[in-house]
């Protein structure tokens, strides 16, 4: 039998009890947090705690903790931040383990007052050997137990997971990647962190069945010795992404009035990097490209990459974007170039790499051929089709059905992929013409869903395919790759 990890009940809990839970339409914080676990059927038992109600929506409501007939296997605690240490003695009273401190008002307030309350909480922690998310964050997000109480409402459970000091970005990410088919077994917003450390929830995700791949925004670290080699010892079987924030001299400022935390040099991180093979983001976006890549792709035998696109100097800015990213733009064999040129014979179009054949983005047949050629050339390992979304495709619906059957065609073809080449999609649309623009934003969606990493630029298909080599380059070089 598998030992239960000690953070198991805190992920999926039985219970729930919410302190500073209210009736009020429209209150932030305990209110709407118990009322969207209502809401998604959160399946175990939910207590409201509130000394000045009865009653609260629909379920029976205690003064405090202490009062509820079993110890809830997790507490949300959402008052203001100088009642929170006596919330905590309840806690430990009541033989409560698990806390998340939505409250803020401590350390990153900067002032005296919120330290002396973070040095207080932190003792009570510490002394009653509570396990807490927080002060200041949005807690845990876990679709598979509907213990979602923040974010978007979760479309579905998933593989990726997301540990993050900001509960900000937790929301904004929940909702973008899920458009794209990124799914979450779990999220978690830590915040101050005065109790339980990254290198917790990360020791957590290490073992956790449900989580294939870490992603990760940070802001400060404690124990940065540990913390290198628990992500390099991880990433060795579990892709670590890592977006780290405040690495200018206004970022770290600003990291200091968000979660009290200090940065940390640049040059140290580029050094964590470069030790651990962890993959370095540089925003949610680039975490969902680069995310996109690792559930989607086999890894790559090379950096030789084939572009097919459109436009003479579209083509030329794709080789150079693909250079400064790190990939190589190889010329095709004599063999195919030969055999390409036998239909590709319109002026304006090449059949060198880039292969410029924008006019058959439009014939689906002749399109097939060229990619099924030109992937099949042993001097490529990995392909960008870059697609242009002409001002006119959104509104004549021959043009429309003809970019349809293609992309159908680019789904399907990357989905069976007999020559087991990484395939991604560019997307390329006039940003003032919003027929063009909407239709990208259907194709990007749909591509990406089917399980077809699809990207809105050129820049952002070639920097996920890089970092997504650069791991398997690291794995390969350091003689890693199993647990």
């Amino acid at each position: 039998m598998v030992e239960r990890h000690r953070l198991d009940s805190m992920f999926h809990p039985g219970s729930v009890a919410v302190v500073g839970a209210s009736a009020s339409p429209g209150a932030w914080g305990g209110a709407s947090f118990l009322g969207r676990l209502q809401k998604l059927q959160f399946a175990g038992s939910l207590y409201p705690v509130n000394p000045k109600a009865t009653e609260v929506n629909g379920l029976r409501a205690y003064p405090d903790i202490k009062s509820i007939p079993e110890p809830p296997e997790l507490v949300i605690i959402a008052i203001p931040g100088p009642a929170v240490p006596q919330v905590l003695e309840d806690c430990i009273t009541a033989g409560v383990k698990n806390v998340h401190i939505f409250s803020s008002g401590f350390a990153e307030t900067g002032l005296e007052e919120g330290r002396q309350l973070d040095r207080q909480i932190t003792e009570i922690i510490r002394r009653g050997d509570l396990r807490v998310v927080g002060p200041n964050c949005m807690g845990l997000y876990v679709p598979a137990s509907r213990l979602a109480y923040w974010g978007e409402e979760p479309e579905g459970s998933g593989s990726v997971a997301f540990l993050s000091q900001s509960g900000g970005h937790g929301e904004m990410l929940s909702g973008y990647a899920q458009k794209l088919g990124v799914y979450f077994s779990k999220m978690i917003s830590f915040g101050n962190a005065c109790g339980l450390q990254a290198i917790d929830f990360l020791e957590y995700l290490a073992q956790d069945p449900e989580t294939k791949i870490i992603t990760m925004y940070l802001e400060g670290i404690r124990d940065g010795g540990r913390f290198t080699r628990l992500v390099k010892r991880v990433n060795r079987f579990k892709p670590v992404i890592v977006w780290k924030g405040g690495l200018t001299e206004g970022g770290s400022r600003a990291v200091a009035s968000h979660t009290g935390s200090l940065a940390g040099e640049e040059k140290v991180w580029d050094a964590f990097f470069a030790q651990t093979g962890a993959v370095r983001a540089g925003s949610l976006e680039e975490i969902v490209d680069i995310t996109l890549a690792f559930m989607h792709l086999k890894p790559p035998c090379g950096r030789r990459v084939l572009l097919i696109g459109g436009g003479g100097g579209n083509s030329v800015a794709m080789a150079d974007i693909c250079s400064r990213e790190g990939l190589e733009v190889p010329r095709l064999t004599e063999e195919t170039r030969r055999e390409l040129n036998t239909f590709i014979r319109l002026a304006g179009n090449s059949a060198r790499n880039p292969v410029d054949a924008w006019m058959l983005q439009e014939n689906a047949d002749l399109f097939r051929r060229t990619v099924e050629m030109a992937v099949a050339d042993p001097m490529i390992d990995m392909v960008i089709l870059d697609r242009y979304v002409w001002n006119e495709d959104g509104r004549n619906p021959e043009r429309l059905r003809q970019m349809e059957t293609v992309s159908d065609f680019i789904i399907e073809f990357a989905r069976e992929n007999r020559y087991d080449k990484p395939v991604v999609m560019a997307l390329n649309a006039s940003a003032n013409d919003p027929d063009s623009a909407a239709t990208a934003a259907r194709l990007w969606t749909k591509s990406a869903k089917a399980g077809l990493p699809t990207y809105l630029s050129q820049l952002s298909a070639s920097r996920a395919l890089s970092r997504f080599v650069g791991y398997h380059e690291f794995l390969a070089k350091s003689g890693d790759g199993e647990e």
